[in-house]
């Protein structure tokens, strides 16, 4: 029997050579992420999905680069671009005193200019996804049960990085196989039609799954994670009743709870977690939040803007607990305080990635939407009760949706993007951007498409006012 070990989606270096049809898994250390036979480094399709050990490796590949520790995924990990891209975009952060960023920070992406780091680390793990949803049914020696949850995994992380693209850059390729030369050039895809696979791909996901975590510290996807993106992404749909009812799913499944200890929430056991990323390096187990916020010296690296920083209420927790202030020059500047471990021999926080308040602002938000004002206001309270603050005073309808744009903004920020999306969902991006940017233009709610992108595929065409 070979040997077990723990290994860290981290530390996964998942190769999938698609014209080749070849998975390869290069485990590069004995980290922590769920107990599997190591699979041999380099595997035939065949292989791949010989046994329940080498088809998990499979699917753990396509969570691979998702990670964001010190040493493990680093400022290049999906889930860490997203947050900076989208809070940066936004009004909620910037690096001070590190210009690498500015061209997001000033909306200022010139027409080719290079996300390939991103786009392509999505499409690496779209890839992937692609790999398992194709060979998996064809597998005779894994079970019904196991073919279910790997199945279902791999349907959800595939809708995942598709809504992030398309947050992002609007309309692109819908790729759903692993024919590579056709795929090379394939032209972009309407928004509305991804949007349609994201939702068919978790509906899917959500009948395979079942509500049991299939690794501890719930760093892997089951029906109730599946059911909090389906909420979000109705949400942005503006699907209110659809939006209602799977957001009330997690809500009642009596699985999560508002954490009361704001300095809790993001800690590995939190019970608020519905999704996080499973993290242990071997020396410096801090994630890469902490490491690019929390300043190393008197000088403060990424700060929120004024007017973030200024628009909690009076006694808002949230802003004594969540943001930590610091003088520099004069002028006093806060940093997200969320992750509290910047460079830590022990660590116990992991990127969160979806999280119950979450899930009662998407339900106030659409019960409010359907003319439920009295639950909505609830839902409101909830979390702002958590936050220490009195029940809301918006009763009109219009107030109230006001008051929940606000509260995402506080309650999420520099989270996942989720700022940047939402003032382009509400069609607020120009009147909120425009006092803070001066160069701000419309057309710069969406990305250019990466030149080495379009270098490759003549088919691709950028967005309108990069070109």
């Amino acid at each position: 029997m070979r040997k077990k070990m723990k290994i860290s989606i981290s530390k996964i270096k998942n190769s999938l050579l698609s014209t080749a049809l070849l998975l390869s898994f290069a485990v590069t250390s004995c980290k922590k992420y769920v107990d599997i036979d190591r699979p041999p480094s380099s595997l035939t399709p065949e292989e791949a999905f010989s046994d329940s050990a080498t088809a998990t490796s499979a699917v753990l590949g396509i969570y691979a680069g998702m990670a964001s520790s010190r040493e493990t995924g680093g400022s290049n990990a999906v889930n860490y671009l997203t947050t900076i891209y989208g809070a940066m975009s936004a009004d909620e952060g910037y690096f001070l005193t590190n210009t690498t960023f500015d061209l997001f920070k000033d909306n200022k992406l010139a027409a080719g200019s290079d996300l390939i780091t991103y786009w392509s680390g999505l499409y690496t793990r779209i890839g992937r996804a692609n790999y398992v949803i194709e060979r998996l049914p064809g597998t005779t020696n894994i079970s019904g049960r196991l073919k279910n949850q790997l199945m279902g995994e791999a349907k959800f992380l595939r809708a995942w990085f598709y809504f992030q693209l398309v947050n992002y850059f609007g309309d692109v390729p819908l790729i759903l196989n692993t024919r590579a030369l056709e795929n090379g050039l394939l032209p972009r895809t309407a928004s509305a039609t991804v949007y349609q696979q994201i939702v068919a791909d978790l509906t899917e996901a959500k009948e395979l799954l079942t509500t049991t975590y299939p690794s501890i510290e719930r760093a892997r996807i089951n029906k109730n994670v599946t059911s909090a993106f389906l909420a979000r992404v109705y949400f942005y749909l503006q699907n209110w009743q659809a939006a209602e009812t799977e957001a009330t799913a997690v809500i009642s499944s009596g699985t999560y709870s508002l954490v009361s200890n704001l300095d809790n929430v993001f800690l590995n056991n939190s019970n608020e977690t519905i999704w996080q990323i499973s993290l242990v390096a071997t020396t410096t187990p801090a994630t890469i939040f902490g490491d690019q916020f929390i300043p190393a010296s008197t000088t403060p690296t990424f700060v929120l803007y004024d007017t973030l920083a200024n628009s909690f209420e009076a006694n808002d927790q949230r802003k004594l607990k969540w943001a930590k202030a610091i003088t520099y020059s004069g002028k006093t500047y806060y940093y997200p305080y969320k992750y509290k471990l910047r460079n830590a021999t022990a660590g116990n926080e992991y990127p969160i990635l979806l999280r119950l308040s979450e899930m009662y602002l998407i339900r106030s938000e659409a019960l409010a939407q359907q003319e439920n004002l009295t639950g909505a206001r609830r839902d409101l309270d909830s979390v702002r009760k958590r936050a220490g603050l009195l029940p809301t005073t918006a009763i009109a309808k219009a107030d109230l949706l006001k008051a929940l744009a606000h509260e995402r903004w506080v309650e999420l920020f520099v989270e996942s993007g989720d700022r940047w999306f939402n003032l382009k969902r509400l069609k607020q991006a120009t009147e909120t951007l425009s006092p803070i940017k001066p160069s701000w233009q419309p057309f710069q709610q969406l990305y250019p498409i990466p030149q080495s992108a379009m270098t490759a595929n003549p088919n691709l065409k950028d967005n309108e006012g990069y070109f």
